[in-house]
């Protein structure tokens, strides 16, 4: 292991762009941006085809967030869950009256810089100009959630959509887009890395996958035990804990960290109140690679690893030189 680690005792990864990759999250955001501005279902007049639209996947992601510009200002303002990465989308068209990707990545750069102190903004402003309710358009009202459920359609696909919810998709034709997932890294190197580290360390992650998203490609790839159990927290944790408590807990919040440093079976609203003992966070490394991770890791006082192997690739490093992070690599195959 770098002589760096020897500090810590515990390592929590964030999942997409650290250990594995983010593109075809992506290409599900981008199918269903495109799905929801153009079929006659939701906003659009257009019947559509899914079949063609996932053949033809990687220019409709070219299109729909130009050139990946737009996910990359958006990633940069902390959206950390690729759901909201589709709804922010949806809203600044409805809220600008148009499907015109380069006035709606105009919009995008405008806004704060933390994006949890904008969502509000945003849903007030689709809602104004669409004339659709507020309330259905907040987010995590109506509107997110169906949204989230029509990227689940593509991510995984009719068949596993219909095992894992007991619903046919409101879409069908989709064929899924999870069974194409690889590592960030080639595949020996990862093995290699978790097996040195978790000899001596407990591994743990912090990521806005789902469960079933997060297990999936660690069990395929052969690495899920070499993680604590008790520190894999996930978006699944996300939702409990917002319906428990009402607050909005994905990253740029430190829920997530916290969770799986304290165990995820450690009570929510203690963890919220700040019981815990503060000392472990000293010896605990957050490795992640978006701004939603970095400004998670130091609002609870955490030290940080950048790794440029996420959207922005090696132009990340001044924005991470410049929130303070005490590492940068490549990828997390320089950690050993």
């Amino acid at each position: 292991m770098k002589q760096f680690l020897e500090k810590y005792d515990t390592v929590i990864f964030d999942m997409d762009g650290v250990i594995t990759s983010e593109q075809n999250y992506w290409n599900s955001a981008s199918l269903v941006v495109r799905e929801y501005l153009s079929s006659e279902k939701y906003f659009g007049h257009e019947k559509i085809d899914t079949r063609l639209m996932h053949d033809d996947v990687k220019k409709i992601r070219s299109e729909v967030f130009l050139d990946d510009a737009l996910i990359n200002v958006l990633k940069s303002k902390g959206v950390n869950s690729n759901w909201d990465l589709g709804y922010v989308t949806v809203c600044s068209a409805l809220a600008l009256k148009t499907t015109d990707p380069r006035k709606i990545y105009d919009h995008a750069c405008a806004l704060g810089d933390n994006i949890l102190d904008e969502y509000d903004r945003i849903a007030a402003m689709a809602a104004d100009a669409s004339g659709l309710d507020e309330s259905y358009v907040k987010r995590s009202g109506r509107l997110w959630s169906e949204m989230r459920d029509c990227f689940q359609e593509w991510f995984l696909g009719d068949a596993i959509f219909e095992a894992q919810y007991g619903r046919k998709p409101l879409e069908g034709g989709k064929k899924g887009l999870l069974n194409d997932e690889s590592p960030i890294i080639p595949m020996n190197m990862l093995v290699k890395l978790l097996e040195e580290l978790s000899a001596s360390k407990r591994l743990c992650t912090g990521t806005g996958r789902p469960y079933m998203e997060m297990k999936t490609p660690l069990e395929l790839w052969g690495v899920i035990d070499y993680f604590d159990k008790n520190g894999l927290c996930n978006y699944d944790h996300v939702v409990e804990a917002e319906k428990r408590t009402g607050m909005t807990l994905t990253k740029p919040h430190p829920y997530m960290f916290l969770k799986a440093l304290y165990g995820i079976d450690h009570d929510d609203v203690r963890l919220l109140e700040g019981d815990y003992d503060r000392s472990r966070i000293g010896r605990a490394l957050i490795v992640g690679d978006a701004g939603a991770d970095i400004l998670a890791a130091k609002a609870m006082g955490a030290d940080f690893c950048a790794v440029l192997t996420g959207i922005s690739g090696k132009k990340a490093r001044g924005f991470f030189e410049e929130q303070g992070a005490e590492y940068i690599l490549d990828s997390v195959a320089d950690m050993i």
